[in-house]
């Protein structure tokens, strides 16, 4: 995948301008993992095009090993529940244990996956595939935003 040149001004996909959804950007390390090469790359295409940094992996063994060689920690991980050898849902297990600041954020183009996904959530978010530039980009946004704190409360909490 081609890297962004900081400061270009790029559009998505779609051809929508950045400028227009600028609150839909992000600097974040995603470990972005799907194993239908078709929907990896164009996934990775929007994300990098919106400014993220990718590390990506084609199933769950190549992203447990892709996220140890990450020189900057992932801050999201992006996963299709269906892969094959481990489901997204044990990727999840073990990246919590790994990586355990981190967000998650799985993805499946199967109803009953989502909703067996829904029963089992345990406070994890979901994204049902096929998605638009824009509901990938939003959904990305929400959930690394999940846990963040405002900048106003961050300089509450200091005594000066």
């Amino acid at each position: 995948m081609a890297e962004i040149t900081p400061g270009v001004t790029t559009e998505a996909v779609v051809g929508v301008p950045f400028s227009e959804a600028s609150h839909l950007l992000g600097a974040e390390t995603i470990l972005l993992v799907e194993d239908e090469a078709f929907v990896r790359n164009v996934t990775g295409e929007v994300l990098q095009s919106a400014g993220y940094r990718l590390v990506i992996a084609a199933s769950a063994g190549e992203a447990l090993e892709a996220q140890r060689r990450c020189p900057k920690p992932v801050d999201l991980l992006l996963s299709d529940v269906v892969l094959p050898g481990k489901s997204g849902h044990e990727l999840a297990h073990e990246f919590e244990g790994v990586c355990p600041r981190a967000q998650i954020l799985l993805m499946s183009g199967y109803e009953e996956q989502l909703a067996q996904c829904e029963l089992s959530s345990n406070g994890r978010l979901y994204l049902a595939k096929p998605f638009t530039t824009h509901t990938l980009l939003r959904r990305v946004r929400e959930v690394l935003n999940k846990n963040a704190v405002p900048l106003g409360a961050r300089l509450s909490s200091h005594s000066f």
